[in-house]
């Protein structure tokens, strides 16, 4: 029974954190996600103190130093007035427990499966909605934001091929990847394409001659012919939000309305470089420091790192920095070589989405780090062991 309760506080908190939107206005309301992650706290709380008794690679030593820096400036801003102690308890906690989690988990697979039934549900969700206002194409499936769902999509995306690996079921595969795209050009995101592109070269170079001789396998060429046959029968240019997306890309209203943000986020932070202007102030502050009209709905930071800069200062910017730097590079030739690749590239592809998102503090943002961080600790945990194996053979008792 109380497994069963905590793969159900599990799966809500996976669930809610993709579809928040969903959760808080179409099912139970605004308290529901404080209700989930309460859960989710009380199933798992010997866990989460167990976890800062665990092995500590160097990735979660970076992470511990980003935090704390992080907290800190949460104090300050405390004592300054800038927020209260409950939301600052409100935007911490989610980071570390959510990271500690995934970094410690003992279910990674488990895991993995609820995100990628959380985010076909998201998917199947934008299938059967409505555009966001009569006037666009885009669709988000369970959040909120269009940018956010592309987010998830392309994770996921990454997951999926490496849970396929893992299964080997083809209907699987070809079941959630057209899913995946057909919902992702609903998201209209052109930072999601463009990702998209960066990361299939990346995976291209780095996987050259495993693609390539895949390319001949007997699944690969079956489904290179359903995707022939398909392509001969639908005409991809005929759907609503391809040509959607063909005007959006005409545009450059966005990217102009985003470098003014980011512009501000820089002015913002050279006038307060210490402590920021305070956790959540971004938004208030914005109009003071753009050097250009920026419309009300463009107030957001538009960039992970630009948030962290403006509102909480130096400290906690380079040390976001210098953590994301050993996340992602940290034993990367060992996970290169392994299936683990394509959890690297779902968190790389939520670090490049986060580039014109404003993800710092969202759950969802450090759920897939974690993964990436969970898989270096179990090479991490590999090398300790040999190490200690090797070191019981050389010098016996």
């Amino acid at each position: 029974m109380v497994n069963l309760l905590r793969n159900v506080a599990l799966f809500l908190l996976i669930f809610g954190v993709i579809n928040d939107d969903f959760v808080v206005d179409r099912v139970a309301g605004e308290n529901a996600l404080k209700a989930i992650f309460g859960f989710f706290v009380l199933m798992y709380a010997k866990d989460m103190l167990s976890a800062f008794t665990k092995p500590k690679n160097l990735t979660m030593k970076f992470f511990y130093l980003f935090f704390f820096s992080l907290s800190a400036i949460a104090f300050i801003d405390v004592i300054l007035g800038y927020l209260t102690l409950i939301k600052a308890i409100f935007v911490l906690l989610p980071i570390i427990v959510v990271f500690l989690f995934a970094t410690y988990t003992e279910s990674f697979e488990k895991l993995l499966y609820f995100i990628w039934a959380s985010v076909v549900f998201s998917a199947i969700l934008a299938v059967f909605s409505d555009p966001l206002t009569p006037w666009t194409f885009r669709k988000t499936g369970g959040t909120g934001d269009p940018n956010e769902f592309a987010a998830h999509l392309l994770a996921t995306m990454a997951i999926t091929v490496y849970l396929y690996l893992k299964n080997r079921n083809i209907f699987f595969l070809l079941g959630t990847m057209p899913l995946f795209f057909y919902t992702l050009l609903y998201a209209g995101s052109k930072s999601s394409f463009l990702t998209l592109a960066v990361l299939t070269v990346w995976i291209v170079f780095t996987k050259f001659f495993d693609v390539f001789k895949k390319l001949f396998s007997f699944k690969t060429l079956l489904l290179l012919l359903v995707a022939g046959i398909g392509l001969t029968v639908w005409n991809p240019s005929q759907i609503a939000a391809v040509k959607g997306l063909e005007e959006r890309a005409k545009s450059a209203g966005t990217a102009k309305t985003r470098f003014v943000s980011w512009n501000a986020g820089v002015r913002m932070a050279q006038d307060n470089i210490l402590t920021g202007v305070g956790m959540e102030q971004y938004e208030k502050h914005v109009k003071e420091y753009a050097t250009d009209f920026i419309a009300k709905g463009s107030y957001a930071p538009h960039n992970f790192l630009i948030k962290v800069l403006g509102e909480d200062g130096f400290f906690p910017f380079i040390t976001l920095v210098l953590f994301l730097i050993v996340l992602f590079t940290y034993k990367y030739k060992e996970i290169a070589k392994t299936d683990y690749f394509w959890i690297y590239i779902s968190a790389l592809s939520i670090v490049f989405m986060g580039l014109t998102l404003s993800m710092s503090y969202e759950k969802y943002f450090w759920l897939f780090l974690g993964l990436l961080s969970h898989v270096e600790l179990l090479f991490f945990i590999e090398e300790k062991e040999e190490e200690y194996l090797y070191e019981d053979h050389a010098y016996p008792a």
